[in-house]
């Protein structure tokens, strides 16, 4: 199974760059595509200090930074869409511009395999976080976002269970499923860290399971 790792990043360079750096050192021989999501003016320099670490560099066409911080799951179906589906990967590890890490990715992940997805702090959506967690939380400005999403899929996928949830650090994704997430017809309804689990098992993936010390409450 070819794993691959997809760096995503939008700000600060010099922490880009040593990141990328490690990366590289403890993944010699794993390829590593780039997914820049910041300022289009800014693309060149990222490009210039970071291109010596990536075997690719793709710019996201999205202008707002807000928007696509927030929507990160169509920047990266966005990536899939017009450029990762060309590139050569089973699944991509999504590391994201600011995490540390010294091991192989290969690893990290020894037994996942090939159509197999992994999301961070993986679980069914229970009491405690839905009373604490601003994105499904009664009373909170994104409450009505997550009602539309329950809505949307039990309609147009008769999915009638307690939605998945996670949180958005690291992922690994199979190609299945970004082919799978571009037939869904309106993306826009919901927020990712329920989204991506929820549409997962909807499309009925198997999700592999690794503990990394992921808390949801401090």
């Amino acid at each position: 199974m070819d794993l691959a790792i997809l760096f995503w990043f939008y700000k600060e360079e010099e922490i880009c760059l040593n990141r990328l750096q490690l990366l590289r050192k403890y993944n010699p021989k794993v390829k590593i595509f780039g997914l820049y999501g910041g300022d289009k003016n800014k693309a060149g320099l990222f490009k210039k200090k970071l291109s010596k670490y990536l075997d690719d560099f793709y710019i996201c066409p999205y202008k707002s930074s807000n928007w696509k911080w927030i929507n990160g799951d169509l920047v990266l179906l966005r990536w899939y869409q017009d450029h990762g589906k060309n590139l050569d990967w089973d699944s991509i590890a999504v590391v994201q511009w600011d995490m540390l890490i010294f091991k192989s990715i290969k690893k990290l992940f020894p037994k996942i395999k090939k159509n197999e997805i992994f999301l961070s702090g993986l679980k069914y959506l229970d009491k405690k976080t839905e009373a604490k967690w601003d994105w499904v939380q009664p009373g909170s400005s994104e409450r009505i976002n997550f009602l539309r999403f329950m809505k949307y899929i039990k309609t147009s996928y008769n999915y009638t269970k307690k939605p998945l949830v996670s949180l958005f650090i690291l992922q690994v994704f199979p190609k299945i499923f970004f082919k799978n997430y571009l037939k869904v017809k309106n993306r826009l309804i919901g927020m990712l860290e329920y989204k991506i689990p929820t549409y997962a098992k909807i499309f009925k993936l198997n999700f592999y399971r690794k503990d990394f010390g992921v808390c949801w409450f401090e």
